[in-house]
């Protein structure tokens, strides 16, 4: 009998785990994968550490991770550099941030939509926007669509979604308030490196290789089924796997109400272009975003160690998919090279190794205005079934991305303490 069997060792169970283990739980933490970390891992290429996809470690993460004995290593990069305009061609015009202010590009009425915008974000009401699109705010605030489209850019790069008619105005303005990051050393397999190490000293068993078929039955006997045919018994469940595997997991399953919010959630992919490099044609340029199309470019070994050779960087390119929608592989792919193209012609000579992710789960779900924003998620526990708990990106009213993972698993261990304490 175990206190809590967790589902999932990425960031948000090992997190649980230690919280539960600390205080003198039982805790057994299972991961399907070979090895701990989920999206979180990193893959070694061509001996550098590389994400999959681009990461950034959000500042406001960090007491969650000080607390519980993990203190990661990196520094800030540098605000993006340049904005690529008219790209609807896979070619585009370069335009660095200084010519955009001081330049002609802009007049002065878009130029003082902009300051106005950034004036606002520390004064407005985030309560008032939760139920707002973010494209209903910018139509107001923001009306030129140049100068939209600039705002957009920086609003992909802090959330990393691409659907302002959905994502609501106060979940974005509280993400603009903590955009600060980090790009860690190592990558973020260091992260979960750390995790893993804190888990172990607190006493959780993490078991490597098990999928789980089926979660029956309810607190104080909850019964879980694995794919081997082999069963574990546990008072509490804490699912960090995304909303329609927990669905899939339950027997019985919940009802038709009770699934409705899981349901309704929409996740953000993005395509990945993931490189290892000998330089860059311009080193100077490190950063990019695209404005006219939801680009974003970034030579992470500017700011991180993640290689043992120091000619050596990790480049990542994406393209921010739609949330709703089809998107076209090999023209995502066409995209992001022709934006290389743009700001990097030659680069193909200084590639070592290339990967592309197509279509990379970034998030399990936009906080969306039609359901309130980061109010509007799931909360930890899960209605109408007893001991049993969701932590991940897609959980609780705190945060967004790594932020709302911490936050949620963080919050599912002292429940369940609380209802043990009970």
């Amino acid at each position: 009998m175990w206190d809590t069997v967790i589902i999932g060792a990425g960031i948000a169970g090992l997190t649980a785990s230690i919280y539960l283990a600390r205080a003198g739980q039982k805790v057994l933490l299972l991961e399907k994968g070979a090895h701990p970390g989920g999206r979180a891992a990193s893959t070694e290429l061509a001996d550098a550490q590389v994400n999959l996809g681009a990461h950034a470690l959000n500042r406001s993460a960090l007491p969650i991770l000080r607390d519980i004995g993990v203190i990661p290593d990196g520094m800030a990069p540098k605000p993006p550099g340049s904005l690529v305009f008219d790209g609807e061609n896979s070619r585009g015009m370069n335009v660095s941030l200084l010519r955009l202010l001081l330049g002609a590009l802009l007049n002065s009425r878009e130029k003082y939509q902009l300051l106005g915008f950034y004036w606002s974000l520390n004064r407005a009401d985030v309560s008032s926007l939760n139920k707002v699109s973010l494209q209903e705010y910018l139509d107001k605030i923001v009306p030129s669509l140049r100068a939209q489209r600039i705002v957009l850019a920086l609003v992909r790069l802090s959330t990393y979604c691409d659907a302002p008619d959905l994502i609501s105005a106060g979940a974005v303005i509280n993400q603009l308030k903590q955009s600060r990051v980090l790009y860690v050393n190592g990558g973020w397999q260091s992260l979960i490196n750390q995790l893993t190490t804190r888990a172990q000293q607190a006493g959780v068993s993490v078991r490597s290789g098990v999928s789980v078929q089926e979660v029956h039955g309810a607190k104080p006997r909850i019964e879980i089924k694995l794919k081997d045919e082999s069963r574990l018994i546990s008072r509490n469940i804490i699912s960090t796997a995304g909303p329609k595997s927990t669905l899939a997991f339950l027997n019985p399953a919940l009802t038709t109400t009770e699934e409705v919010i899981y349901r309704q959630l929409v996740p953000v992919y993005a395509a990945c272009l993931d490189l290892v490099v000998t330089g860059m044609p311009n080193p100077k340029t490190t950063f990019v975003l695209g404005a006219d199309a939801p680009w974003y470019y970034s030579n992470h070994s500017a700011t991180a160690s993640l290689s043992i050779h120091s000619e050596r960087n990790v480049v990542h390119v994406m393209k921010y998919l739609p949330a709703t929608g089809h998107s076209d592989p090999k023209r995502d792919e066409y995209e992001l090279t022709g934006f290389l193209d743009c700001i990097q012609s030659g680069w193909r000579k200084h590639v070592v190794r290339k990967r592309l992710l197509p279509r990379m789960l970034v998030t399990h779900a936009v906080p969306t205005a039609a359901t309130g924003g980061l109010q509007g998620r799931p909360g930890p526990r899960v209605k109408g079934r007893p001991g049993i708990y969701v932590a991940g990106d897609w959980v609780g009213s705190e945060g967004m991305l790594v932020h709302a993972s911490l936050a949620s698993a963080r919050e599912a261990a002292r429940m369940i303490l609380a209802d043990t304490d009970i």
